[in-house]
């Protein structure tokens, strides 16, 4: 029997690597498209069963990946939450993403999984944990156009009868992350105190995300895959808060040693408290966040270290 083929959009990110890292496991054909081709850095054992295309999102190429492809999991994003041009992020995320649908229709593929934020599209919360029937008032063009791309799944589950479930995720973090972009407090904060640099924080500190590892979002996309209930958007989180002040305290004990922190002046696109109830999907994909925040950040210590000698400061950015 021929195995199983889907397409990761989006697959040398960090959720891109450990989905296809989990597909490859599980026995799935995984076609891996991103704008830069395949990752650098230490090679997977499973890198070779991988094909590899560099396209960008909406392309010919991009297109043409999706023929004979039963899924798309659709991860793909140009822009972080701290992005300012609009028309950018309309141009290169929301009408891109429409094009791909359209490609995704014309090439019979079941199913769309597609990574929203669970971290943007509520805004500013008016009940915690935020549940997936939370008014949406994003206050920044990221959280706008994965909600925009949320509805125009909608419209083509409604219309084109494209299947697609929408997967609200909050701060994701791993060992793989890419220093060299402006996100991710979790890997910037461990890498930088692994070598005793200072930790920059916006603000007074008391901002609350919920951290949920990698490896359990990436267990998440796949367990929707042959999701057969009525539910298409749910939360992927831990349902647990922490302050920045507290994740600085975590990495003190991880590495038992003092962390000194430096306070700049709070921005405007950071929401007080963000915090996803987990409720939904618990139930209907029985899925449940495995890695605790305080195994994880010992996780993220040891690979910092390991790096230490391999990566220059100039690369970590905050």
């Amino acid at each position: 029997m021929s195995k199983r083929v889907c397409v990761v959009l989006g697959g040398t990110g960090l959720l891109g690597k450990s989905l296809t890292g989990q597909l490859v496991e599980a026995g799935w054909t995984v076609r891996s498209i991103s704008r830069s081709g395949p990752p650098s850095g230490v090679v997977k054992r499973w890198w070779s069963d991988v094909e590899w295309i560099t396209a960008a999102l909406g392309s010919d190429a991009c297109a043409r990946a999706l023929r004979g492809t039963e899924i798309v999991f659709h991860l793909a994003s140009t822009t972080v939450p701290s992005a300012s041009d609009v028309a950018y992020d309309i141009e290169s995320n929301v009408l891109a993403s429409v094009r791909t649908l359209e490609a995704a229709v014309s090439a019979n593929v079941r199913r769309v999984v597609f990574a929203s934020s669970g971290g943007t599209v509520y805004g500013v919360a008016q009940e915690t944990p935020i549940p997936e029937s939370h008014p949406t008032n994003p206050i920044c063009c990221y959280g706008i156009q994965k909600l925009a791309l949320e509805k125009y799944l909608q419209v083509f589950q409604l219309s084109k009868r494209l299947d697609s479930i929408c997967l609200r995720i909050s701060n994701h973090y791993g060992e793989d992350q890419d220093l060299s972009k402006p996100l991710g407090a979790v890997a910037h904060f461990a890498a930088r105190a692994a070598r005793g640099l200072p930790i920059e924080i916006w603000g007074d500190g008391s901002v609350t995300r919920d951290y949920v590892h990698v490896e359990d979002v990436a267990e998440a996309f796949i367990r929707a895959v042959n999701y057969r209930g009525s539910e298409t958007i749910m939360n992927i989180g831990t349902g647990r808060g922490v302050s920045l002040n507290q994740l600085v305290q975590f990495i003190q004990e991880g590495l038992a040693a003092h962390v000194a922190v430096d306070y700049k002046p709070a921005r405007s696109f950071d929401v007080a408290e963000n915090v996803l109830d987990i409720q939904r999907v618990r139930h209907e994909l029985g899925w449940e966040p495995k890695v605790s925040l305080e195994l994880g950040i010992r996780r993220m210590i040891l690979k910092a270290r390991e790096d230490q000698r391999s990566r220059p400061v100039e690369s970590l950015v905050l």
